[in-house]
């Protein structure tokens, strides 16, 4: 099988070394280029290939992660972005999934737990650290969110167990791990799932969330 293609964008060199180092455990990952933000990134792209998944630092100097992730999304569609930080601030979590993140890890994850993030991402998943799910599910139990779930559910005419799939997706879960909390398939859940996205008129999870809590994409 071929290795996935990974790219790195961290202006800190210590940090960057260290996930370098985590990512080469896998024998399924081939880490082929390193930035240190955006404007480096997209200045190495000009004579690189392409890797299918950035791992993306948020704060950075010249272009942080939000900018360069809107950026590559604009250029280049199909490329899988998963936001790394070491802070689990709110909005910033958000920023990151309006400009097209497809997940969002805190660095200090351990090394499977990121590598399985980059296969999930690939397969359509939209992995979240536990922490980060937890925040997500807090910000949506607030205020207006509740009645933004219960609206936009209720005009795409989602059924209940559709409801029910995408509140999961909204929490982080996984098509794995939402199959085995309703004792079903995956194969099942992956169908519920693209009658989820038709109905809601979006391409994937990382747009179903961004359409649930209550911001543009």
């Amino acid at each position: 099988m071929p290795k996935i293609s990974i790219g790195l964008v961290e202006d800190n060199p210590t940090i960057a070394s260290d996930l370098w180092e985590k990512l080469s455990l896998s024998e399924d990952i081939e880490l082929i280029l390193k930035a240190i933000n955006g404007k480096d990134l997209f200045k190495k792209l000009a004579s690189v290939a392409l890797p299918e998944v950035f791992l993306m630092d948020i704060e950075m100097a010249e272009m942080d992660g939000i900018a360069t992730t809107r950026l590559l999304k604009e250029k280049y569609p199909s490329v899988k972005i998963l936001i790394l930080t070491m802070f689990d601030d709110d909005a910033k979590l958000f920023e990151a999934i309006k400009a097209g993140a497809s997940g969002y890890l805190l660095k200090d994850e351990k090394p499977h737990k990121i590598i399985n993030a980059i296969s999930e991402v690939l397969e359509g998943g939209a992995p979240m650290s536990p922490l980060m799910a937890a925040k997500t599910l807090d910000l949506l139990r607030q205020g207006s969110n509740d009645i933004q779930i219960q609206s936009v559910s209720k005009s795409a005419e989602l059924t209940l167990r559709e409801n029910e799939i995408l509140e999961w997706i909204v929490r982080g879960l996984n098509v794995r791990q939402i199959s085995e909390k309703l004792f079903v398939s995956d194969k099942t859940i992956r169908k519920h799932l693209e009658h989820i996205y038709q109905k809601l008129q979006v391409k994937g999870s990382r747009e179903a969330v961004a359409k649930v809590i209550g911001r543009t994409y």
